[in-house]
């Protein structure tokens, strides 16, 4: 992390766009203590504008402004004309309480060079970074981690019942996720990709949720002002980390402003160093920004890529040459590719970052930072440098790095090598792979996947389950295992419903009846309280509780001389609900089913977008009148730390 590098706003050719426009988007009210960036106010539109301005390259002009509550703007207006541009920056200077006016960049995520290694080692990156070893004491549970890229491919087998609903800037729509272009699901699956189901690929924090934001299109580019309404809705919605595996070389006020606000809300916040270093490694943003942790990248014999930026503002590094991961199966078959960028290094740091988030709930971002700085493995010169700043990260070390285990542990996941072998064919050129192997590959591809006894399978030690207890004295009986599930079928409750979790308990293969246990929760953010409790005579555990915020449920049996020990978590995310019905000729009446006092913005549908018409204060019942009649109208009900938000569905007034 470092401070602000002060350059000259990006003033690129920019995507040419049929009709000019204007949207506003509001950004939810962050902790007290936070301040916004201030940028642009007094300089001449000159100083700001690019020096072509037209209809092929129109001026995006990107103003911050308050509310009247002390709540962040961004509002971005087009101009195909250097008059008319310089009109919009006059106007958005004088307007009141602004904070920062200037011209959209372009972000884009981060390739890097061709190569030609097809068969490297799979998953060399997790026994690396010893993340086997770190699932012994955190796998993730009840973290979320925001993906801000080109989307997340929510149909793959891998990712079932990991990705959250997700937002997408570029159309201002929540929903369901897609990703026409691939690069977001491989950045998904690196961290929460489903672990040892004996198929496809493991994650590093595969007990974390993911929660996508698509800023990037089909063609991996897109705006930094999008970039800037996707970290704040992320950060309204329940991240705990964010992950950018994106950038562009100039500095984005909007984006910065983003990031602090992320940042009162306890987000942590992660981002690709950039892969031009054959370019002279020319400063990227959001990397360069403050509070960001910065990440280069590594190949497998833990050295700096021949692509990965260096610069001050490099943090740590993490393994991101041939990284195999979740792919589009409509994109590539067999659904896995390898890419290799800092784009690929930047989710592993993210995912270890889960990892201390859920050992340590309420642990600040800067705390975060200095547990990955203190514990990295230190390569190159001696000390900090540009290339790996303070060295290639240990998930392991990191979580010694916050201290002793204060939680009941979860359950180590079961880990099996992939059945899947490297994809033979290589994906569409978003990120190649990297250096040649040791060895030369065969002359021809193989017509059935590598064997996984071969060198091209993936290590298979250190042990990723923990290790067998000492053989007990032939006098004394082995104690039964205990295995503990839990029902997952709801993963996401509505608002003031009742959220059922079903714990099941076996030990040597029979229900562990009316035993006891404990059964424990954590609201999100909170740390575990737990209470004694007993299964049932069927062995079960039948935990009910009102859902009025994200929350983790667990239940713990403690070890005996007849029983191993074990636990299960649950993770619940809660959302609220919004109807909205007409009752006379504009007038609506709507019901919030959430909690009271959050913003609550009525949006009319006008020239083929949604534009905010009031802000109100959310309230159970509201009526609302003088409306357009025969307009259509929604209401969106902002978030908070632990409720999702809710988009009503369309009605006309």
């Amino acid at each position: 992390m470092r401070q602000p590098v002060k350059r000259g706003i990006f003033a690129g050719a920019l995507a040419a766009l049929a009709i000019a426009g204007v949207g506003a988007y509001v950004l939810p009210t962050g902790t007290p203590g936070w301040a916004p960036v201030t940028y642009g106010l007094s300089a001449s539109p000159e100083e700001i504008l690019p020096a072509v301005v037209s209809p092929a390259e129109p001026a995006r002009v990107v103003t911050t402004t308050l509310d009247a509550n002390g709540r962040p703007v961004v509002t971005v207006t087009e101009a195909t004309d250097r008059a008319s541009a310089a009109g919009l920056v006059r106007d958005a200077q004088r307007a009141e309480n602004t904070v920062g006016v200037e011209v959209d960049a372009v972000a884009e995520m981060f390739q890097a060079p061709t190569g030609t290694d097809r068969y490297r080692p799979l998953q060399w990156d997790l026994d690396t970074m010893r993340v086997p070893a770190a699932w012994q004491r955190s796998t993730g549970a009840g973290v979320t981690v925001a993906v801000i890229d080109t989307g997340v491919d929510v149909s793959h087998e891998d990712l079932t019942g990991r990705v959250l609903s997700g937002y997408d800037a570029i159309s201002g729509t929540e929903g369901v996720s897609s990703d026409g272009n691939g690069h977001g699901t491989h950045v998904a699956g690196t961290i929460a990709a489903t672990t040892g189901n004996g198929s496809g690929v493991a994650s590093v924090a595969p007990d974390s949720s993911i929660l996508p934001v698509k800023v990037l299109g089909a063609n991996g580019s897109g705006y930094m002002s999008d970039v800037a309404e996707g970290i704040v809705w992320a950060a309204d919605h329940g991240a705990h980390v964010i992950n950018m595996s994106l950038g562009s070389t100039g500095r984005t006020g909007a984006v910065s402003t983003a990031i602090a606000y992320a940042r009162s809300r306890n987000v942590v916040v992660v981002a690709a160093a950039g892969n031009s270093r054959a370019q002279g490694s020319p400063i990227q943003y959001p990397a360069a920004d403050a509070g960001v942790i910065t990440v280069a990248a590594t190949d497998s014999t833990d050295t700096v890529a021949n692509y990965s930026n260096a610069g001050d503002y490099v943090d740590v590094a993490a393994p991101g040459s041939a990284i195999v991961s979740t792919y589009p199966r409509v994109l590539h078959t067999p659904g896995y590719g390898r890419l290799s960028g800092t784009s690929m290094a930047a989710p592993h740091v993210a995912a270890v970052a889960a990892l201390l988030v859920a050992d340590r709930p309420g642990i600040t971002p800067d705390e975060v930072e200095i547990a990955l700085k203190t514990s990295a493995i230190d390569l190159g010169s001696p000390g900090r440098d540009n290339d790996y700043g303070y060295g290639r990260v240990d998930a392991a070390a990191a979580l010694e790095a916050i201290g002793p285990v204060t939680t009941p542990p979860t359950s180590t996941p079961v880990t099996t090598e992939p059945t899947s072998a490297a994809p033979t064919t290589e994906p569409p050129a978003t990120e190649p792979t990297t250096e040649p192997p040791a060895t030369e590959p065969p002359a021809t591809e193989p017509a059935t996947p590598a064997p996984t006894a071969t060198e091209t399978s993936a290590p298979t030690s250190p042990p990723t389950t923990a290790p067998a207890p000492n053989e007990p004295a032939p006098t004394e009986p082995a104690p039964a295992q205990t295995v503990v599930t839990a029902d997952s079928s709801t993963q996401r409750v509505t608002y003031g419903t009742t959220a059922v979790t079903t714990f099941t308990v076996t030990a040597g293969g029979t229900a562990f009846a009316d035993q006891p246990a404990s059964i424990c929760v954590a609201p999100a953010g909170e740390t575990w309280s737990c209470t004694s409790v007993r299964t049932t005579v069927d062995g079960t555990y039948l935990d009910t509780r009102t859902a009025t915020g994200a929350f983790r449920v667990r239940l713990v049996v403690a070890a005996t001389g007849a029983n191993t020990g074990a636990s299960a978590t649950a993770t619940r995310t809660v959302k609220a609900a919004v109807t909205v019905t007409r009752t006379a000729k504009g007038t609506l009446a709507v019901t919030v089913n959430g909690p009271t006092g959050q913003a609550m913005t009525l949006q009319r549908y006008t020239a083929g977008q949604w534009t905010t018409v009031q802000t109100y204060v959310t309230e159970a019942n509201q009526t609302l009148t003088g409306l357009v009649s025969g307009a259509t109208y929604r209401v969106v009900v902002a978030g908070t730390a632990t409720v999702q938000s809710v988009t009503s569905g369309s009605v006309k007034a």
